[in-house]
């Protein structure tokens, strides 16, 4: 099965107007929107009959219409030609700046040599509708109802059924304390290709890299691993146990439930959980440690997140030459640049090259209309995971009207104020046929 991912309104939106071409653009990133979901949802889902998608089209839609001012580089044709070879000049951006000072680390909890009971290993797909998971429906339910034309969201509605272990007493400092749980994360085996980054921690990840999520039927790295591995634009995963509730969490309150139900702290349902992440993760994006459903408490235990150990080669752009890996981002292209844009979400070079085409596109009519003979084409783009203070934050964008060389990658991360904005994933694309700006 072969997943697509996060919707294009999540991404599409470029994040500030053009900056200054000579370096990285930190107000672009601290002032983006965040895409509409950062983490899986705090509430049960089950039978996913649905999947996040990118919608080329909206995204190519929305970037051409924003993309309405002409971007120039002073320096053009053959010279223009001839900078792969030549080294880039100081522009007194600092190249590398200092790690960024270490942050608290997330709870954790007590381990456990309890052996974790033995399960049937299989996965359900998340989704916005829901079925039960209980059973099999004599009909077929209606969308967003369980069997029986429940709403889930109706109150006190019984939410589907988890599959991990009831936990008695049913309180919060049980369910932190539960030996299996921690057994379950400790003992996990790192899948082949991946490499642990934290383990049984007490928060999930949450980072705008957030991709999707599936509910499983046991702790199965190895099903979480495979999810990753067939999903696009996955390059980590954080798999966890949650605490929910069984019943819909419902106060009696009477201008928000008319129907006289009250069940304000139902009992609790456990559920293992698989989130993809479109970075990599670390013990510093493990910031998600429940909220409150009213008066229930959702808690996460048994956390572990893992990476994938080589450097995944993205996915390449139609029209484009395969990608080209840099050591850093080329963040000053002097008078080669035409301008960067910041796009929230999952690493994805493939919105660069909608913008490196719109961009194009608008240099090339703006032309027309002055009866010139030449514009400035994007003949390569540098794209980039920007992350602040060690948490995933989008792809930055970067237009060049010809081929710089690997030397021009230099930037790693700088501060601005408190925050420390690094990078991870920089590659850079060249146009397969090389535009001559020529009308």
């Amino acid at each position: 099965m072969r997943s697509a991912i996060f919707a294009a309104v999540a991404i599409a939106r470029l994040a500030a107007a053009a900056p200054t071409p000579q370096q990285f653009d930190f107000a672009a990133v601290l002032d983006a929107p965040s895409p509409s979901a950062t983490g899986p949802p705090l509430t049960v889902v089950a039978n996913a009959t649905s999947v996040f998608s990118v919608d080329t089209a909206s995204i190519a839609a929305s970037v051409s219409a924003e993309v309405t001012t002409v971007a120039t580089a002073s320096i053009t044709g053959a010279s223009a030609s001839a900078a792969s070879t030549q080294e880039p000049s100081s522009t007194g951006l600092a190249k590398r700046g200092p790690p960024p000072p270490p942050p608290p680390p997330p709870k954790t909890t007590t381990s456990s040599s309890t052996a974790s009971s033995s399960k049937t290993t299989t996965s359900q797909q998340s989704t916005t509708s829901t079925t039960s998971s209980t059973s099999a429906c004599p009909t077929t339910p209606e969308a967003g109802t369980y069997c029986g034309f429940i709403n889930p969201e109706d109150p006190c509605a019984p939410q589907p059924d988890g599959d991990g272990p009831r936990v008695t007493p049913d309180t919060v400092a049980a369910f932190e304390a539960y030996p299996e749980f921690h057994s379950d994360a400790l003992k996990a085996i790192t899948p082949a290709g991946y490499v642990e980054t934290f383990k049984d921690l007490n928060g999930s990840t949450s980072a705008n890299s957030y991709i999707t999520f599936k509910t499983l039927t046991s702790y199965s790295v190895s099903d979480c691993a495979k999810l990753c591995d067939n999903t696009t634009l996955c390059t980590a995963f954080n798999i966890y146990i949650e605490r929910d509730p069984s019943l819909n969490p419902t106060l009696n309150d009477t201008a928000a439930n008319t129907t006289g139900q009250y069940c304000p702290n139902p009992s609790s349902i456990t559920n293992y959980k698989c989130s993809l992440w479109g970075s990599s993760i670390d013990a510093t994006s493990a910031t998600n440690y429940g909220d409150y459903r009213e008066q229930f408490q959702l808690v996460i235990v048994a956390s572990n997140g893992y990476d994938k150990t080589n450097n995944t080669t993205p996915a390449p752009c139609p029209g484009y030459e395969a990608p080209s890996n840099c050591t850093g981002a080329i963040s000053s292209g002097g008078s080669y640049c035409l301008g960067s844009h910041f796009f929230p979400g999952p690493y994805d070079p493939s919105v660069c090259g909608i913008y490196a085409q719109a961009q194009t596109d608008t240099n090339k009519a703006a032309a027309k209309a002055k009866g010139q003979s030449t514009y400035v084409p994007s003949n390569m783009f540098n794209a980039y995971m920007v992350k602040k203070n060690s948490v995933a934050q989008g792809t930055y964008c970067s237009l060049f009207n010809t081929v710089l060389s690997s030397s021009w990658a230099s930037f790693e991360g700088g501060w601005a104020g408190q925050n420390y904005f690094g990078i991870e994933s920089s590659w850079t694309y060249a146009l397969s046929q090389q535009d001559d700006g020529k009308l």
